[in-house]
C-alpha cells in the first residue's frame, strides 16, 4: 500500500501534525492516531521551518468518547485523570520510499486516505497538551498501560 501524496506532503513540505480515527471495538471508546513530523534539530542564528523532516512521531490515542472539546471546554485533566485513556508513543525515520512509517500505519488496518489535520477531530489529546504528561510519566501511570 502506498501512502497517499496529499498526506506525505503535509507531512514533508507543510509539516502539519495528521490524524485519522483508529477502529476500536470497545463501546464509548473512541481513539487515534497521530503523526507528527521530527524535524532535524540544529543550531541556527536565526529561527525558520525550513529543516527537514527525519522522522515521525506516531501517537495512539484512546479515550472515553464523551470527553470531546465541545463538551468539556477542552478541559483536558479529565481526560488525562481517566484510567481508562491510554496513549502508545511510536517513533520512525523517514527515507525516501518512508516504508517504516508505511509499515507502522499498514499494521493499524485504517483508512489510509482518512487522514486530516489534527483540528478536524474532536479531541483533547490532539491540541498537543499532553507534553507535560511525556516530561512526568509516573504522574500518570495508567497512560501508558496496554493499549
Amino acid at each position: 500500500m502506498a501512502l497517499p501524496q496529499e498526506l506525505l506532503d503535509c507531512l514533508h513540505i507543510k509539516r502539519i501534525e495528521m490524524a485519522t480515527k483508529l477502529n476500536v471495538l470497545e463501546n464509548g471508546v473512541i481513539a487515534f492516531v497521530h503523526i507528527i513530523p521530527v524535524k532535524e534539530v540544529k543550531a541556527q542564528k536565526y529561527y525558520n521551518n525550513l529543516a527537514p523532516t527525519v522522522a515521525y512521531e506516531i501517537r495512539l490515542l484512546k479515550h472515553k468518547d464523551v470527553y470531546t472539546n465541545e463538551e468539556w471546554g477542552w478541559d483536558w485533566d479529565y481526560v488525562l485523570d481517566d484510567s481508562a485513556t491510554r496513549i502508545k508513543r511510536l517513533f520512525v525515520n523517514r527515507s525516501d520510499d518512508n516504508h517504516e512509517l508505511e509499515a507502522v500505519l499498514t499494521s493499524l488496518e485504517i483508512d489510509i486516505d482518512g487522514f486530516n489535520c489534527t483540528g478536524c477531530f474532536d479531541s483533547p489529546l490532539l491540541d498537543g497538551v499532553i507534553e507535560i504528561c511525556f516530561e512526568y510519566p509516573d504522574e500518570t501511570p495508567h497512560l501508558w498501560g496496554e493499549f
